[in-house]
């Protein structure tokens, strides 16, 4: 059973991240800049780039160094702060304690069903919690699911915008080179459509905040046949990226 201590739930945290950036800011490493109401975790770094060659940007200082203002999109900041739930947990606690108030992640996954194809885009409705941080912010359970409003508001966007996209759940997990054919058939059986390792870690901070959130994919490989099949480097991949950032940035800028 995980986490260790199974009452820990019922108990506060003993270190804070409003602590540890009161410490920063003794010590001049929190940005003098304000919070932006919304940021976008993006996963793939040189994507990134070359999104931001074409936008007006200004780069976040001290702590917050890798988070980059968009200009033309006011209170709305983006970044690669590294992969995997741990990490997307711990940038999401400092940011939210900063005083951010939502959260899209945009990122790639792997298919594990034969309609979810390379390029195809993806708004995760729930996660299978096959990671361990999620664990430690609420109890057991073996899926926990998106919040509503933010997704409700991307799926809105991806129909406006005529984009074709798939909703379902995600099997999220920790060990991206301990995925065994085994449990591929497994969560396949069950119905799920991806495999990532995020999602399950993110939802989990946000319901403990009360803080919205969303979260799309586009498929870049594919475990359908039981073989791992990578298709990043295609067109339809990177395209699907360009329009994920697109809605994002759309539903970062609506107030309802």
């Amino acid at each position: 059973m995980f986490p260790q201590y199974g009452e820990k739930h019922e108990h506060s945290s003993l270190i804070t991240p409003a602590k540890v950036l009161e410490h920063r800011r003794a010590h001049g490493r929190l940005p003098s800049t304000p919070a932006p109401k919304t940021i976008i975790f993006c996963y793939q770094g040189r994507f990134l780039n070359q999104a931001l060659e074409k936008m007006a940007h200004e780069q976040c200082s001290g702590c917050f160094s890798k988070l980059f203002y968009l200009t033309d999109y006011p209170g709305v900041g983006i970044g690669d702060f590294g992969i995997g739930g741990p990490l997307v947990a711990f940038k999401m606690e400092e940011f939210i304690a900063w005083g951010v108030q939502q959260f899209i992640s945009i990122g790639t996954a792997g298919s594990l069903h034969s309609k979810a194809v390379p390029g195809d885009l993806i708004v995760c409705e729930k996660a299978i919690r096959d990671e361990g941080t999620s664990h430690h912010y609420l109890p057991p359970s073996k899926y926990i699911h998106a919040p509503r409003r933010m997704t409700n508001k991307l799926q809105n966007l991806l129909k406006k915008g005529n984009l074709p996209y798939h909703v379902g759940s995600s099997w999220t997990t920790d060990s991206f080179y301990r995925q065994t054919a085994e449990e591929v058939q497994h969560f396949q059986k069950e119905g799920v459509l991806t495999v990532e390792m995020e999602a399950a870690a993110l939802f989990a901070v946000a319901h403990y905040h009360q803080i919205d959130l969303g979260a799309m994919f586009v498929i870049s490989d594919t475990h359908t046949g039981l073989n791992w099949q990578p298709h990043l480097e295609e067109q339809r991949p990177r395209e699907g990226l360009s329009s994920l950032l697109k809605i994002a940035l759309e539903a970062s800028q609506e107030n309802s």
